[in-house]
């Protein structure tokens, strides 16, 4: 099974598994999931699975202050301290608590600590990006106290975004090489009942070791994924016109808005034309593999797409 289909059976799991938890849980009241999302001695699997369905009564509990009120103290707790347990488990339950955020009572000081979040390298990436998100929604009634401050966090964090997926890129490509460099040592007597070359790689090996179609499929997601972290940071500095804008500058004065509104076009433009477009077809790009740029290029390979995008958000107004 390739990497990219492993990656859409868990994420069909683990979201029919969510379903079902939502389903038997919808009759439980915001206080009840509350309560669970608090108790630190819970499972983990029980926090998160309250946490979905509070979610799922955002548009109640916007609706009840007293409800909204009842809720605030376990879902900031949970943001402010994070939980113990499985990382990757405890910053997917901050993460769902930072969006319930514009439906509770939120005070300047939770504002702060949130814009602290985002500009915390020790923090998890998409909890960073999450937070991030939640400022701009929070932005037009509670406003960060340093707009400058937030917006220099945000740039480092678009940068740090594709750091990151260089960083992976090479650690999954050093572990591939190593496993692959395993199987060749076992195969190298029998090249020919293998199917394999003699150094092991099959006929097909491309980047990391893998079949040029999974190349392609990996570098279509992993280019996703970073266009969609940064589109997220733009949307929070910046989204929308007139009545309906939204983000982070709606609450700043005028001479920060003209800062905020180049920052978030920097950031989608790198999102949008610098990444996402390299994994849509176009008349001049590879249609079979979809990795056709709009203007007709076809990206060398992954790491080179990254690192362009990169330097590009290196050189965003600070």
């Amino acid at each position: 099974m390739t990497p990219i289909v492993c990656c859409r059976f868990t994420l069909l799991v683990c979201g029919l598994m969510l379903g079902a938890v939502a389903a038997t849980a919808a009759e439980s009241s915001p206080v009840e999931l509350a309560r669970v999302i608090a108790d630190e001695q819970a499972a983990a699997g029980d926090r998160i699975a309250a946490m979905v369905n509070l979610q799922a009564q955002a548009k109640k509990i916007a609706a009840d202050q007293q409800a909204a009120e009842a809720v605030a103290p376990a879902v900031w707790g949970v943001i402010a301290k994070p939980p113990v347990g499985d990382p990757k488990a405890m910053a997917w339950l901050v993460s769902r608590g930072l969006e319930l955020l514009p439906v509770l009572p939120v005070t300047p000081d939770m504002v702060k600590t949130v814009a602290g979040i985002v500009a915390d390298p020790s923090r998890d990436l998409d909890v960073r990006i999450r937070a991030a998100v939640a400022l701009g929604a929070l932005a037009p009634k509670t406003p960060p106290a340093q707009p400058a401050d937030t917006l220099a966090a945000i740039r480092s964090l678009a940068i740090a975004s594709l750091q990151s997926e260089l960083d992976e890129a090479a650690r999954r490509r050093l572990e591939t090489e190593f496993s692959m460099g395993s199987l060749a040592s076992m195969n190298m007597s029998q090249p020919a009942e293998t199917g394999l070359r003699p150094d092991g790689f099959g006929g097909r090996a491309g980047r990391e070791g893998l079949g040029a179609e999974d190349v392609d499929s990996v570098s279509q997601a992993e280019c996703r994924r970073a266009a969609w972290r940064l589109a997220q940071l733009a949307d929070a500095v910046a989204s929308g016109t007139g009545t309906k804008a939204s983000g982070l500058f709606t609450g700043m004065e005028a001479a920060d808005k003209a800062q905020a509104e180049a920052l978030a076009e920097g950031i989608r433009a790198i999102a949008l034309a610098g990444l996402l477009a390299k994994t849509l077809p176009s008349a001049g790009g590879n249609e079979a593999s979809g990795r056709g740029g709009m203007d007709g290029m076809v990206p060398t390979g992954f790491d080179a797409v990254i690192e362009t995008a990169l330097e590009e958000a290196k050189a965003l107004p600070e």
